[in-house]
């Protein structure tokens, strides 16, 4: 369901409602308020669609509050709640996959829950240790070494062996999950610093971070692996197809050329996880919510 508050019901519904034109069979189970999806699906004009379908209900989230359109504490816990059972589904073969709408992170907060997005839970609930994320689109696949975390501090939090680990867990992923063997791969990693440093002249993290974290790759795991690479070109060169995923040292560094080629059709997936799990790459958007406006193709993706 995502947070009540926000566009995550409706596009749930409107991607479900779309996939159920398709040709394909496929077993759609909604987790969340019975309530709030009723309320979603009167506002996208499909009252009474929700009928149709199987949904675990989670608890009551008064739809009273679904009008406030911004973070609350009870929104919060409505939508942590979802993603729990949710994983709790998924790890006992319940379902086969988990897709999560957005939630707030600022809500979730307030709740009182410490997790500052969807990863964390994941890797706190799973036992998975080191999870990354990757966003996809149609022509490139990015992973992150930091995600959620203020810029200034992207500095002091990387280290070739995170970089490595993004590295391996990366590799893995390709295989298990896009069916790309080993030996095919081909990953590059972006630098930190405007032309990958200059040679030392604007940072040394290339030399003495990121370049051992790709050497080690290849040396301990077999690993196609380049970089480090000028994030002002890798993207460009993934996108004409010169990489299957590309790592990335910070959230924006990645997540802008992803949005920015596939604002409405981008998927984000989570690697390192016993279980499959996938959501779209926008937010909440509280400033649309409850209109009917939010278009559901990341979601559908």
């Amino acid at each position: 369901m995502g947070d009540p508050c926000g566009v995550g019901p409706e596009v749930a519904l409107k991607a479900v409602a779309a996939r159920k034109k398709s040709a394909e069979p496929i077993n759609i189970i909604l987790i969340g308020s019975r309530a709030v999806f009723a309320e979603a699906a009167k506002i996208i004009g499909l009252e009474g669609f929700c009928r149709g379908l199987q949904t675990i209900d989670t608890g009551d989230f008064d739809i009273k509050n679904m009008s406030e359109r911004r973070p609350t504490p009870e929104a919060g816990k409505a939508a942590v709640e979802c993603v729990m059972k949710g994983i709790d589904m998924t790890l006992s073969g319940e379902i086969d996959a988990l897709v999560t709408a957005p939630i707030n992170k600022e809500a979730v907060r307030m709740a009182g829950y410490p997790y500052p997005g969807h990863t964390e839970m994941l890797e706190e609930k799973t036992g998975a240790g080191n999870a990354v994320m990757m966003m996809v689109c149609k022509d490139i696949r990015v992973s992150f070494v930091t995600i959620h975390v203020p810029l200034k501090e992207v500095f002091t939090l990387i280290s070739t062996e995170k970089i490595l680990s993004a590295i391996k867990i990366t590799a893995v992923g390709l295989e298990r999950l896009f069916g790309i063997p080993r030996a095919k791969q081909r990953i590059g990693v972006c630098a930190l610093n405007p032309h990958a440093g200059e040679g030392g002249l604007m940072g040394l993290e290339e030399k003495n971070i990121i370049r051992p974290a790709v050497e080690r790759a290849a040396k301990e795991a077999g690993i196609n692996c380049s970089g480090p690479i000028a994030s002002d070109v890798i993207f460009h060169r993934a996108a004409k197809g010169e990489y299957d995923a590309v790592v990335s040292l910070y959230h924006d560094q990645g997540a802008i050329p992803i949005k920015l080629l596939a604002f409405e059709s981008g998927v984000n997936l989570t690697l390192g996880l016993p279980i499959i799990r996938t959501s779209p790459t926008h937010g909440t958007a509280f400033e649309i919510a409850g209109r009917g406006l939010a278009h559901h193709g990341s979601m559908l993706e």
